[in-house]
């Protein structure tokens, strides 16, 4: 048997069975229900997380009130999205990426808002492999970054606070298959 055959062969069997392993994972981190203030939240959605559209890092989940409501994810009911991570990503990835989608989305109000975004981004932190970020949205207090439970920063105005998810459901987002997967756009 040819050796890189046999080495390409063993390299995807481990391949797929950490993506087994990081499944079952991502269930044990997805909870059915989670609490915002006093509103009960449920999983309405779970996608992959693609770097470039083709490299696994990691799953996300988007939890609302009504998982009926997920054409209307900017409306100012309370909501997560929650991304658990399976590989090491530095912060400058995030800071970097969601500076270009807000860009990209917001036109002229980015301009307007980039100060809050910008004090935001820069509480974005290096992240190893099984690390998590919540983006928290509560019509009361805003939006709030987590990464393990720990909270990073929030961004108070509501609306600077909702134009932020635009990096995942905006006209352009980080991934459309993302997108598309967590508001069940399409299968």
């Amino acid at each position: 048997m040819d050796k890189k055959w046999f080495e390409q062969l063993l390299k995807g069997i481990l391949i797929g069975f950490s993506v087994l392993i990081s499944v079952g994972q991502s269930e044990e981190r997805f909870p059915a229900q989670v609490n915002i203030s006093k509103t009960q939240l449920k999983l309405c959605s779970q996608a992959e997380l693609k770097a470039f559209r083709l490299i696994h890092v990691g799953n996300a989940a988007l939890y609302l009130e009504d998982c009926n409501k997920l054409s209307d994810i900017f409306s100012t009911t309370p909501k997560r999205l929650r991304f658990l991570y399976d590989t090491n990503i530095p912060s400058k990835a995030f800071r970097e990426a969601s500076y270009e989608y807000l860009k990209i989305n917001l036109g002229q109000k980015f301009n307007q808002w980039k100060t809050s975004f910008v004090q935001f981004n820069n509480n974005y932190q290096d992240i190893k492999a099984g690390d998590y970020y919540d983006l928290i949205y509560d019509p009361l207090t805003g939006l709030l970054l987590r990464l393990n439970g720990k909270d990073l920063a929030t961004i108070q105005d509501r609306d600077i606070a909702l134009a932020y998810l635009n990096v995942w459901f905006g006209n352009e987002p980080f991934s459309e298959d993302l997108k598309n997967k967590l508001l069940k756009l399409t299968d």
